[in-house]
């Protein structure tokens, strides 16, 4: 005789694991090929990040609000413009309309990484 209970115990062990569990978290987050730079130990270093990711030699752009003032203002979002927060800073990969775009940052969790972000709350847009 055949038990009923292996399926059920299949399809809740499958629910269960990460990849069901969080599905938004896989969709939408996509770890870049770099992490923390040398240079940025022991600081908040998403501005850090950034600066050497672009070969910028500025130590005071490891703040990420002093992003705001350099380079030219932009407008709006666009592929390859620095999208600044108050307390973040990154590289906008993609623009993807209503309010929303594609950032590659670092120190976002930790880690360096691109994933979808809303606009609200940028203060500055800057071509570098």
């Amino acid at each position: 005789m055949r038990s009923s209970f292996a399926p059920l115990a299949l399809a809740l062990a499958l629910a269960a694991s990460p990849a069901f569990a969080r599905p938004y978290h896989h969709r939408h987050h996509v770890a870049a090929a770099s992490g923390r730079p040398a240079a940025c130990a022991g600081i908040p270093w998403c501005g850090c990040w950034l600066r050497v990711h672009l070969g910028i030699d500025n130590a005071r752009l490891n703040l990420a609000r002093a992003w705001a003032s350099i380079g030219e203002a932009v407008s709006r979002p666009a592929a390859g413009i620095i999208a600044v927060w108050p307390h973040h800073v990154g590289l906008i990969t993609e623009n993807l309309g209503g309010g929303m775009i594609r950032l590659l940052s670092g120190n976002d969790g930790n880690a360096v990484r691109e994933r979808v972000r809303s606009t609200r709350g940028i203060i500055a847009y800057r071509k570098v």
